[in-house]
């Protein structure tokens, strides 16, 4: 006997936020790691069901599942896909309704009792990383077993919900099967950001984080790593297979070991990929490690700082100062690699001489031609954030993940109006008008690089299509003034 599971990635809404501009198709890594697992372990049937590949993208559920048969659907969600993820196990449900529904992922894995007790359609949670429960689940299955020797999961049992202990996470990461049964075609993916379009496909080399950010759910995660040798061949692999010529690594943080950074940089390095890459990183690393990184192939990487105020980076447990930030970025920029910082506002705590701080600090990098990134803090299931909101009522009373919820701020922010902003000090209006200002400014910076000839040719366009709120101020006296203090800094 065997049991047959589809493993299913619900599709995101798309609401017309700026986010979607930066969303990107990735191949589904964790659940291409479950099957690979459950093939590895069990007998057991699996398929995949990527809603969110082009093969998908204008076809019902019912089109889709109508003629389907699973004993098992495993969903996985982030807290931006949740409502997605509902809506199909409560389909599903009515469509074989006695058929398992198990949800997992960075979202449900920590709200399992909201979850269950809110959405009756949906049978187990998955805490944790899955490749060791859903096998074991899968064999209590089809054993007839008792699922309380299943660790890592939650599920109900009657009117009750059981919470089983926890499963320990999976420690060694180079016995997971390398998955390459897919096409570029498949999943097209072009190098994180860089200007030009080079195709490339995604790595992970590592699991988990070591640092305790917190508005990060993966904070504290315990962080293993992948030999490198064999990050590398995974990487020739895939290079060969679907003749790309770019990498994204999705590690957390490429970069939070150094050892092991500079250990698959020389293995690339030994090995001639000829490849460019593009990996998020820590702003307080070896500054000589970037020197390796280039000559590995680096030309893009992500660096979080969230805050150009020392009491802020403090306060959220960042690790950081802004000296090093403004140091990390200028070694990037000196060797040639083109560097993101992101940054958050509204934290807890956080004043408008605060703010101030983070907007000075975006400028000056933004003045070395960094081309930083600038949002609102949100709240996560399972995050120090969630804490403090619940305590400080910025969470309702009774807040559930599984309700409906849209806020129109969101919106308008430039974000998805499904996910709770951490609101303190600051006011909504105040949160506008920042966004506004760190919007003109870097306005001002761009143009400030531009030629008489090039503003023109912009303002002809800002004319024609008069969609940008940002590029018409670069035609209002205002911007004038501003453009002036600028370059006087400058000088």
């Amino acid at each position: 006997m065997f049991v047959k599971i589809t493993l299913i990635q619900p599709q995101k809404t798309r609401y017309g936020s700026d986010a979607e501009k930066h969303w990107s198709l990735a191949r589904p890594f964790s659940l291409l790691f479950l099957a690979a697992a459950i093939k590895k372990h069990a007998a057991h049937s699996v398929d995949i069901v990527d809603l969110e590949s082009g093969a998908y993208r204008n076809t019902s559920l019912q089109e889709v599942f109508q003629n389907s048969d699973s004993d098992v659907y495993g969903i996985t969600a982030t807290t931006f896909t949740r409502f997605e993820a509902i809506k199909i196990a409560k389909y599903l449900k009515r469509l074989r309704p006695n058929s398992r529904i198990v949800v997992g992922g960075v979202h449900f894995m920590y709200c399992p009792e909201d979850t269950l007790s809110k959405v009756t359609e949906i049978d187990v949670v998955v805490r944790g990383e899955g490749e060791i429960p859903i096998v074991e689940f899968l064999d209590a299955i089809d054993s007839g077993q008792n699922l309380q020797k299943v660790k890592g999961i939650s599920y109900r049992e009657g009117s009750k919900i059981i919470h089983n202990p926890d499963q320990a996470v999976f420690e060694d990461l180079d016995t997971l099967p390398v998955y390459s049964d897919f096409t570029w075609a498949q999943y097209p993916e072009y190098l994180f950001g860089y200007p030009e379009p080079i195709p490339a496909t995604s790595v992970i080399s590592s699991r988990g984080c070591p640092y305790k950010c917190i508005f990060c759910s993966k904070a504290g995660m315990k962080y293993r790593l992948r030999d490198a040798q064999k990050v590398v061949d995974e990487i020739q692999l895939l290079k060969e297979k679907l003749g790309v010529g770019a990498i994204n690594f999705l590690d957390l943080t490429f970069t939070a070991n150094p050892r092991h950074a500079q250990a698959v940089c020389q293995e690339m390095i030994q090995r001639g990929l000829n490849v460019k890459w593009w990996c998020e990183s820590r702003a307080n690393i070896p500054l000589e490690l970037l020197d390796i990184m280039k000559g590995a192939g680096c030309v893009a990487l992500a660096v979080g700082v969230e805050s150009g105020s020392p009491r802020v980076l403090s306060k959220i447990s960042k690790g950081i100062s802004p000296d090093t930030v403004l140091a990390f970025c200028e070694r990037c920029l000196h060797l040639g690699i083109i560097v993101q910082p992101y940054f958050m506002f509204s934290h807890p705590g956080e004043t408008k001489d605060d703010i101030q701080q983070t907007l000075d600090l975006i400028f000056e990098l933004e003045r070395r031609n960094a081309n930083c990134s600038f949002q609102p803090t949100m709240i996560f299931p399972g995050t120090e954030i969630e804490i403090i909101a619940r305590a400080q009522g910025k969470l309702p009373d009774g807040f559930s993940w599984c309700e409906p919820y849209h806020s129109d701020l969101n919106l308008e922010l430039g974000q998805l109006p499904n996910v709770p902003l951490f609101l303190d000090l600051l006011t909504p209006a105040d949160l506008k008008r920042i966004l506004d200002e760190r919007n003109l400014w870097k306005g001002v910076t761009v143009a400030s690089r531009m030629s008489i000839k090039d503003l023109i040719m912009k303002g002809i366009e800002v004319v024609i299509n008069g969609k940008s709120r940002t590029w018409r101020y670069l035609f209002s006296p205002r911007f004038y003034h501003h453009l002036f203090m600028n370059r006087k800094k400058q000088r």
